[in-house]
């Protein structure tokens, strides 16, 4: 592997101390080499996209817990849309800018320079996706994929970039 191959690093960063380690690499390799660097966060907002930033409500019971056939005294459940209207409905975009912040932070320190690229979707696809679109040459990562038996049912992020990747993957420890 010829290294001056190397024209753009592309970062995935978690917070997680492996993804700090991998965010070490790319800084060095970007300098020593002279290359773009691009440090990624991918969030996954699972809850927004399910309920649409709304938490449910839970309608409340009578304190009998039964109905009765006079239903005019029954309490009325609380409108979920409502309840929750002064609670920040991106909460992931909070995390993502501490993130991002952190990672400007380490280039900073390091006296380097590099994009921040905030991604959001499924870890992986929307690193691979990015690399790809972005006309990357190397993807680094630590290994900090959960275990037991979520990582053996789906796989991990780092193992599922490394396998589908087309292009190369370091994965920093």
């Amino acid at each position: 592997m010829n290294l001056d191959t190397f024209h753009h690093i592309v970062v995935a960063y978690d917070g997680q101390d492996e993804s700090s380690a991998a965010l070490t690499k790319g800084i060095q390799l970007s300098k020593q080499l002279g290359t773009r660097l691009t440090v990624v966060h991918v969030y996954q907002a699972e809850h927004a996209m399910n309920t649409g930033g709304v938490r449910p409500g839970i309608p409340s019971a009578p304190a009998n817990g039964y109905l009765t056939d006079n239903l005019q005294n029954y309490p009325v459940a609380p409108d979920a849309a409502r309840q929750f209207d002064d609670q920040p409905k991106n909460d992931h975009f909070d995390h993502s800018d501490e993130v991002s912040s952190r990672i400007r932070m380490k280039l900073d320190e390091n006296q380097a320079t590099g994009d921040v690229e905030i991604l959001s979707g499924s870890p992986a696809d929307a690193i691979l996706s990015f690399a790809d679109e972005h006309a990357a040459d190397l993807i680094i990562m630590g290994n900090s994929d959960s275990g037991g038996l979520k990582k053996l049912l789906f796989g991990g992020v780092s193992d599922k970039v490394h396998h589908q990747s087309n292009i190369s993957v370091l994965i920093a420890k």
